[in-house]
């Protein structure tokens, strides 16, 4: 194959994802794949919605099958190939590109099949487009969505401000909700927490706390990234991961979600844009709650102002010697709604209410995906 040739497939695959067109985009792209693969990739024209099975592929790239079968084997187990079933044509493995953010990213550096040397090595080209990357991302339609702390019927009240038939607690707004709503759970290692550690800024969060959902918890189990767990086994990975101090982050999306990530505010792409790049709007969206804080109940022992991740909360002092007169304050336009500084008040000081109704999402990933193209803000 011509070098002309191969630029051509990278670059077509650069544009279906949307990577900004830089010059590290194309060569983590020739990392990852091949110039083989990336002419059979370059075929799919958009991520996720556009599949094919072995045989299509096949005809469409005029290759052998079994050659086909053997790219697309390779890919799938270093997660840059995703597979899902498709009942509509016999049960077959129909195949698809994965988006860069969540897919590409989070399935290659999740995988067990990429050895620790070929992770440094994706590690070192990621570093150098990182900051280009995200970025990129950047929509009034942010990809990502804080979803509350678990236990909620302890900490989530309803303001009464909030319009009448409107304040329900809604699906994306109750992370037990979305494990309910999902046929599939699978959970695999934390692919942001691994790749900071590869880079040497990492933290000693829990690792093994990344659920996937539905179609993608299938696809994960089935190539051997992730495994499945019960719903009441996903309840338990996500008290500890609350209790390690880490934010629930969903799909921006009313239905259908596919994964729900805990995220540290040092590893994550989506709260690091905000502690890292300084902007929050265009990475992940509030959830639409607000903590209140009952100064009778607190005891001012700063657990939650240690364990907020976007440092939006401070301990006011008074003029008393004794400190009787401080109080812990939130500041509104920092905190994010995750619900953190509630679910590990040892007092029950804290409760969250919801103070918001911004319900006006897409209930499917390539809808969603769409919208952020749209209203992209850069």
């Amino acid at each position: 194959m011509s070098e002309e040739n191969a630029d051509k497939y990278y670059r077509k695959i650069r544009d279906t994802l949307f990577m900004p067109k830089a010059k590290e985009s194309l060569k983590l792209l020739e990392f990852w794949f091949s110039p083989e693969e990336a002419q059979i990739l370059s075929k799919f024209n958009s991520p996720m919605l556009d599949s094919y099975s072995i045989e299509k592929m096949a005809k469409k790239v005029k290759f052998s099958e079994d050659k086909v079968q053997e790219i697309f084997t390779r890919l799938e187990k270093k997660g840059l190939l995703f597979n899902y079933i498709n009942k509509k044509d016999n049960n077959k493995l129909y195949y698809a590109l994965p988006p860069l953010f969540p897919g590409l990213f989070e399935w290659f550096f999740a995988s067990k099949y990429v050895n620790l040397d070929e992770k440094r090595e994706g590690a070192k080209i990621f570093h150098q487009v990182e900051a280009e990357v995200f970025p990129a991302f950047a929509s009034n339609y942010e990809i990502s969505r804080v979803i509350p702390a678990i236990n909620g019927e302890k900490v989530i009240e309803l303001d009464q401000q909030v319009d009448v038939g409107k304040s329900q607690i809604l699906l994306f707004e109750d992370v037990e909700k979305i494990l309910d709503n999902s046929w599939s759970i699978a959970v695999m290692p934390c692919p942001c927490r691994i790749y900071h550690g590869i880079i040497g800024d990492g933290c000693d969060r829990p690792i093994d706390v990344c659920l996937n959902l539905n179609s993608v918890a299938e696809y994960v189990d089935r190539v051997g990234i992730g495994w499945k767990v019960s719903k009441e086994e996903a309840i338990e990975i996500l008290k500890k991961a609350e209790k390690a101090g880490l934010v629930h982050i969903a799909n921006n999306q009313s239905d259908k979600h596919s994964f729900i990530c805990n995220c540290c505010p040092d590893c994550c792409g989506f709260l690091s844009l905000y502690n890292k790049f300084k902007y929050l709007k265009g990475a992940v969206a509030k959830s639409n709650f607000e903590p209140r804080i009952d100064d009778s109940l607190c005891i001012r022992c700063k657990k939650c102002i240690k364990i907020c991740p976007v440092d939006a909360i401070f301990i006011q002092y008074g003029a008393t010697e004794d400190l009787s007169d401080a109080k812990i304050v939130i500041r509104k336009d920092i905190c994010i709604g995750c619900g953190l500084c509630a679910s590990n008040c040892q007092k029950d000081a804290i409760s969250l209410v919801k103070v918001r109704d911004d319900s006006d999402l897409e209930n499917q990933l390539w809808a969603a995906a769409m919208r952020n193209r749209q209203e992209k803000l850069y």
